[in-house]
């Protein structure tokens, strides 16, 4: 153990709050040493700092002892070893706290009524008998009263280290965190309503004074938990303490053993309504803080598992637009080079005019914007959007259906499109987009590798008073009843591996439910599958 600065200075703060805690508690009731004995706080400090500061506060305990029991005129010697017994008890609490792994901040139940089973079972059996094993042998206690001293050691200890060692431990372990004006003002306010309740009013009904008091308590843990309400039996055993003291209240109109038997039943209620009610607020919103923290997590992983599978779909999306922009370049490109070889070929005949720059400047020039116009168009198509805005639900159809009617064409894949007046909804027209260009590219996809003759797609619209009901259709042969509910979970795809990657579906029913608040679902009736998509009419 290293003795510098620091732990000098730890060793006399223990010895003199211990020595003072020792001094108040015998002061108070100094004709009757029975109820002193109820509040001696000074085990509650010892254990507390044993916890907080391990074993090494031996030292200040047994000094703070030892002047305690020399200021109480006894001899050196059983002071010596009283001041041995109650820095070992200390020491032995500590060790058997970290033993069973309990934890200094009395997060759970189990810390809790460890702590209660190591005080009431171990550290005053122990204190108790040898401390007054300690007094007899030194002739400063009589054989006659050796039981009833032992049971007041015993229990006077039980009750100083029950309501004083969690509140000095958590005081210790907060304190930077604590805001001591609210703190201070809640421990007056509640010294005030006691004060009240048992020297004011004077209510001699127990009973009647525990309807009042354990409402608080209950009210001021739920509101401000464990911390505080370790601090609330310290209250009333002050004040009760104090009531007898100055003979008035509950505590002081029956008999001396009734008075007893009352006050340390009524302070023992409230340790343990603030342990167990106060251990248990703070589990439930640690499970609280587990369960929102928990969720958050998850929320974060589906999100990033969004992203992912969105940017897989874009890359998909990128497949399918190149292909796209390939076929829409073909012809143009040709075009381009039938106009190269009529060039060169009029120049090697020597044919060349003005003319002929023109018609080859004005067609190329045409064909070059209609391929620049082309590549706009897709780019327009798939732009991130930030902010939604109402659109024409019929209009982005048709810019969808602008960007695939080539493919479709080339695969004699008929496309039939409803008209639909006031069709107008709220949300990303781009995205719905793209997800109706994964419903057709599915549609697609299959009528092309089933080989439908007279492949068909059909789109048309049902309009409501509050919802636009948006159809696409295909008889491509239908999706099988046994897989059709799996069809929008993330990557199940019923392409094969080289063209399905399975996330289009299952980003499309993502958009239009997250994105544009709307729902659908897919039903397949003898060979023809339609996908039902709902949005919200904006009139």
């Amino acid at each position: 153990m290293k003795y510098n600065r620091e732990y000098l200075i730890l060793t006399i703060f223990i010895s003199i709050g211990y020595f003072l805690l020792g001094k108040v508690s015998f002061s108070i009731l100094q004709e009757d040493t029975i109820v002193t004995i109820v509040i001696f706080a000074s085990e509650g400090l010892a254990l507390a700092s044993a916890i907080f500061w391990g074993k090494r506060v031996w030292l200040g305990i047994f000094i703070g002892q030892f002047i305690l029991a020399s200021s109480c005129s006894l001899d050196f010697i059983p002071s010596f070893f009283i001041s041995i017994i109650n820095a070992l008890e200390a020491v032995i609490g500590v060790v058997i706290f970290n033993r069973y792994n309990l934890h200094k901040n009395l997060l759970t139940l189990r810390d809790v009524l460890g702590l209660v089973m190591i005080i009431i079972f171990i550290l005053q059996p122990f204190s108790s008998i040898l401390g007054n094993y300690v007094l007899y042998i030194s002739n400063e206690l009589e054989n006659i009263s050796y039981l009833s001293s032992l049971f007041s050691w015993w229990f006077g200890n039980i009750m100083g280290q029950l309501l004083f060692t969690p509140f000095i431990l958590l005081i210790l372990i907060h304190y930077k965190k604590i805001n001591i004006y609210e703190y201070l003002l809640y421990i007056l306010l509640f010294t005030i309503f006691i004060y009240i309740l048992e020297l004011k009013i004077i209510l001699e009904n127990l009973s009647l004074l525990l309807t009042f008091t354990i409402p608080a308590v209950i009210l001021i843990i739920s509101r401000r938990g464990l911390l505080y309400g370790v601090a609330l039996p310290v209250v009333i055993a002050m004040v009760s303490t104090y009531s007898v003291y100055i003979g008035v209240g509950a505590f002081a109109i029956h008999s001396m053993v009734d008075n007893i038997i009352n006050i340390n039943f009524f302070i023992l209620v409230h340790i343990s309504l603030a342990l167990i009610s106060g251990v248990l607020f703070e589990e439930n919103k640690t499970r609280e803080k587990y369960l929102k923290d928990t969720i958050k997590q998850e929320v974060a992983k589906n999100r990033e598992q969004q992203l992912l599978m969105l940017q897989q779909s874009r890359l998909a999306q990128m497949g399918e637009m190149i292909s796209m922009i390939a076929h829409q370049w073909r012809q143009p490109l040709n075009n381009l080079s039938l106009i190269s070889q009529t060039i060169i070929l009029k120049y090697k005949r020597g044919k060349i005019n003005d003319n002929i720059m023109d018609y080859f400047e004005q067609s190329s020039q045409k064909q070059i914007k209609y391929m620049s116009d082309t590549i706009d168009e897709f780019r327009n198509f798939f732009k991130p959007e930030v902010d939604k805005k109402i659109f024409n639900l019929h209009d982005s159809i048709n810019n969808s259906i602008s960007i695939v009617s080539p493919i479709l064409t080339k695969n004699s894949i008929k496309l039939q499109v409803s008209e639909c007046d006031g069709c107008f909804v709220d949300g990303y027209p781009n995205k719905l987009g793209q997800s109706i260009i994964n419903i057709i590219n599915n549609a697609k996809d299959a009528l092309i590798e089933n080989k439908i003759e007279n492949a068909l797609i059909n789109i048309y619209y049902k309009i409501e008073e509050k919802h636009i009901k948006l159809y696409i259709k295909d008889n491509a042969g239908g999706i099988p009843n046994d897989i059709i509910e799996r069809i929008f979970d993330p990557y199940f795809s019923t392409k094969n591996e080289k063209n399905g990657t399975g996330v289009g579906l299952y980003m499309t029913k993502i958009i239009i439910e997250e994105h544009m608040r709307g729902s659908i679902k897919a039903s397949s009736i003898d060979g023809i599958t339609t996908f039902e998509i709902v949005l919200n009419r904006s009139i």
